[in-house]
């Protein structure tokens, strides 16, 4: 199996104001990327993960990224040991997803049960690692995903995990 990934971050953006007889505007055009070509060391990877999940309202669950609990695209079991890129959209218009407080072996990016971020509906979180230690995930292998028991019953999210197995 062979894994090339470009993840792609883009900001178009203008502030206008009247003044007077003219307009003042600040425009800001940004692209940054993150190439990822196939391997194991600095900015490469060989796993990916991704998946358009459901949470019941107040339900939480925890995704093993390194067990072999879930399953990659192509079916196999994944063992991702060290995580290169994470992105968590909520798609629900009017609950919150809590992302972290695994109360045993955390993902390092919330080591402790008390380390939860949350994410407001419609959000996207983004993080990365692409140097060859990226996120190790052998020890520290748990995400927990939780739906925080506000607005509607379910709440959709979608996750995308890259890394090296």
């Amino acid at each position: 199996m062979s894994l090339t990934a470009r993840i792609v971050l883009g900001f178009d953006a203008v502030c206008q104001a009247v003044q007077n007889l003219s307009n003042l505007a600040d425009r800001l055009s940004l692209n940054r990327g993150l190439d990822l070509t196939n391997g194991t060391g600095a900015n490469q990877a060989n796993v990916l993960y991704h998946d358009e999940r459901t949470l019941a309202d107040g339900a939480e669950e925890t995704l093993d990224l390194y067990g072999g609990t879930l399953l990659d695209g192509l079916k196999n079991a994944l063992t991702m040991e060290k995580l290169k890129v994470l992105f968590v959209k909520n798609t629900s218009t009017d609950a919150s997803l809590l992302i972290g407080g695994a109360t045993t072996t955390p993902v390092d990016l919330f080591a402790d049960v008390s380390d939860v971020f949350k994410q407001r509906p419609g959000g996207v979180f983004l993080t990365t690692a692409p140097d060859a230690n990226g996120i190790l995930l052998t020890t520290n292998k748990n995400l927990k995903l939780a739906h925080d028991g506000t607005g509607t019953s379910n709440l959709i999210y979608e996750i995308i995990a890259i890394g090296v197995d």
